[in-house]
């Protein structure tokens, strides 16, 4: 299941605050929606290099079992959640139509469960064989959030509307 976050672009106070001083037609609306989608999905993909949340966290570490796993079969050891990069290069972004909402998510099947976390049982067996644990009744993955917007990215998205509104009135 891919996982997704929406905000709504009025949301954020400050740029509430600019967008009620003028008025957008359509097309100049989804000129910055366009604009603050693509800024939000690169913070977002930015948090797979600081192994950060939205709110500052740290990602919860790798199990050591993991780490010697991954080191014995030569895969080494990168960032949190990059791997082979799939999670990450499916971040995208998309402009709900006639609002102000931009939709953010990961469209890889297994987003939600490290955007959220899960414990993962066997449908049809009695154990699940997981790679450098072997059999096992429940695995328990930790949410890592990588979806969301900081103060930081708020400030940063204010600024692009600041920008953007700027170039518009002039």
């Amino acid at each position: 299941m891919a996982a997704t976050v929406e905000f709504n672009v009025r949301e954020i106070d400050s740029v509430r605050r600019m967008l009620a001083k003028v008025s957008l037609d359509s097309g100049d609306r989804e000129k910055l929606l366009k604009s603050v989608g693509v800024e939000a999905e690169t913070q977002t993909v930015e948090r797979f290099d600081t192994q950060r949340s939205p709110d500052g966290d740290s990602w919860k570490a790798l199990a050591q079992k993991t780490l010697d796993h991954y080191l014995a079969t030569g895969r080494g050891h990168g960032s949190l959640l990059v791997g082979e990069g799939f999670l990450r290069d499916s971040v995208t972004h998309n402009v709900e139509g006639g609002g102000w909402s931009v939709l953010v998510g990961a469209t890889m099947e297994y987003a939600a469960t490290h955007q959220f976390g899960a414990t993962i049982t066997p449908k049809s067996a009695k154990a699940l064989f997981v790679p450098g644990y072997g059999m096992l009744k429940k695995a328990t993955i930790p949410a890592r959030p990588y979806l969301g917007v900081s103060a930081s990215d708020a400030g940063e998205l204010a600024d692009l509307t600041a920008l953007f509104l700027a170039r518009r009135i002039k």
